[in-house]
């Protein structure tokens, strides 16, 4: 019923990000607001793990949100390659975190190390790439150095891929932070 509004009310949308007060940006053509800083933004950081763990992703079970959470806090998880660095160890003087229910985590990252490839490049997170754009890429490139390679206009001539998706890929493999994250899952 619209005769109880208040006239005169007004909404004025957030300018910066609530939790690093980075400036929002909103691309031309996207509905959505959001914040760019997504390697020092820590909601995004912690969302970006989340992504990473999940079961279309590197279906890592045994870490939830909540641990997910304290394991940032605690600074021992600040990225997704920091996964691979976990050990009994790290887990000492960490509330809630029994000798099984570390064993059951630790297993579960190493059987992370068998997701096929097409799961692992879903879970990077990049901008726009869902699972079935991720399992297109796989199948036009079959390698990750290639698709780090590859032009805006080869990744275009991927059937679906249009230049949104394809400038979002290029500017995720231009930022050294997700270059040095990838050489570590490698590693690992």
């Amino acid at each position: 019923d619209t005769s109880l509004r208040k006239e005169g009310i007004s909404f004025v949308f957030p300018s910066t990000c609530p939790s690093c007060e980075t400036d929002l940006i909103r691309l031309e053509g996207e509905a959505n607001h959001y914040c760019p800083n997504d390697t020092g933004c820590p909601p995004q950081i912690k969302g970006k793990i989340e992504h990473f763990i999940a079961r279309k992703a590197l279906n890592i079970e045994n870490i939830g949100t909540e641990t997910v959470d304290l394991l940032f806090e605690k600074g021992i998880v600040q990225n997704v390659a920091d996964l691979y660095d976990l050990s009994a160890e790290k887990f000492i003087g960490l509330d809630g975190f029994q000798a099984k229910s570390i064993h059951n985590i630790l297993a579960s990252v190493e059987k992370s190390k068998s997701i096929p490839f097409r799961q692992v490049l879903f879970g990077l997170g990049i901008r726009h790439v869902g699972a079935t754009i991720a399992e297109k890429l796989v199948l036009h490139f079959h390698s990750l150095e290639n698709i780090m390679q590859a032009s805006l206009e080869e990744l275009i001539a991927v059937p679906e891929i249009g230049e949104r998706i394809a400038l979002s890929v290029i500017e995720y493999f231009a930022k050294a932070e997700n270059t040095a994250i990838i050489e570590r899952l490698k590693k690992a």
